[in-house]
């Protein structure tokens, strides 16, 4: 039901930008990048116990708390603009397998859209393409973003940008015979360049 909910909003939103601006011209904008995600510890630290659970011995997990991010979207001369979010994405593997891509739509505003640098907000909302060997769930939530672009006014630019996620990914305790949810990317800090 909260899914129906964020996606007719944010659908909303997008008719009402793409209805109401027809004589602006609109800038398509690419940002591809990489992104820390601070979650992933517990993901992994869940993990662990679970295997600890069922009787293997766990020595240190070695993981790499960053993924590949893609943000495409596109901006009105006014500065307001709509995008969709994937990433970034996460794996574990070896004797047992957990992997998440988050996803998501979200309106944004850039602060001073002709200028070289610029800095902007982004928000809307996200969930996870997730599986894995205790995964039994995910919950969408809000995502809300603050970044900086430079070089704006060339073909290639760059950005920096702080972000959170709400969203959860539900996980299986075996232990205790419950589910922990796991807001796999709470904090998240992003380098990206933009096509």
């Amino acid at each position: 039901m909260k899914r129906r909910g964020l996606v007719s909003c944010m659908q909303l939103v997008m008719v009402i930008l793409f209805a109401s601006t027809p004589a602006m011209a609109a800038d398509w904008r690419f940002p591809l990048g990489l992104t820390y995600a601070s979650g992933i510890e517990d993901v992994v630290d869940t993990y662990e116990d679970n295997l600890e659970e069922e009787g293997y011995t766990v020595y240190d997990t070695d993981y790499w708390p960053v993924g590949i991010s893609f943000h495409p979207y596109v901006e009105f001369d006014i500065g307001l603009g709509v995008g969709a979010s994937i990433g970034p994405s996460m794996m574990i593997y070896g004797d047992t397998d957990f992997f998440a891509v988050p996803v998501g739509l979200d309106a944004r505003y850039t602060f001073i859209p002709r200028a070289s640098v610029s800095p902007y907000v982004r928000v809307g909302g996200r969930t996870h393409l997730a599986s894995g060997d205790y995964v039994e769930g995910t919950t969408p939530g809000f995502f809300g973003a603050i970044g900086l672009e430079f070089l704006r006014d060339r073909s290639v630019s760059m950005g920096v940008e702080i972000s959170t996620d709400k969203s959860e990914i539900e996980l299986e305790r075996v232990g205790y015979n419950d589910t922990e949810d796991v807001q796999v990317c709470e904090l998240m800090v992003s380098v990206f360049v933009v096509f």
